[in-house]
C-alpha cells in the first residue's frame, strides 16, 4: 500500500508541475507578445515589464523542470 500511496503522490506533484508549467509558458508568450508590440511601437518601459515577465517564467519552467527529473 505504500507504494501506490507514493505513486499518487509523485502523480499528483507531476499534474501540479504540468499546469503550473502550462500556465507559466502562456505568461511567457504574452510577456514576448509585449515586447514585440513595445518594440514595434516605441515603449520601452512595456518592453521591458513584458522581458522581465517572460524572463521570470521561462526561469520558473526551468527550475519545474530541476525538481521533476530530480523527482524521478
Amino acid at each position: 500500500m505504500g507504494a501506490n500511496s507514493s505513486d499518487t503522490g509523485k502523480l499528483a506533484s507531476s499534474l501540479h508541475r504540468s499546469i503550473l508549467g502550462a500556465l507559466l509558458a502562456i505568461a511567457g508568450l504574452i510577456g514576448l507578445g509585449w515586447v514585440i508590440e513595445a518594440i514595434a511601437g516605441g515603449s520601452p518601459l512595456f518592453g521591458a515589464l513584458g522581458l522581465v515577465i517572460a524572463g521570470f517564467a521561462a526561469f520558473w519552467i526551468v527550475s519545474l523542470f530541476v525538481e521533476g527529473t530530480r523527482e524521478r
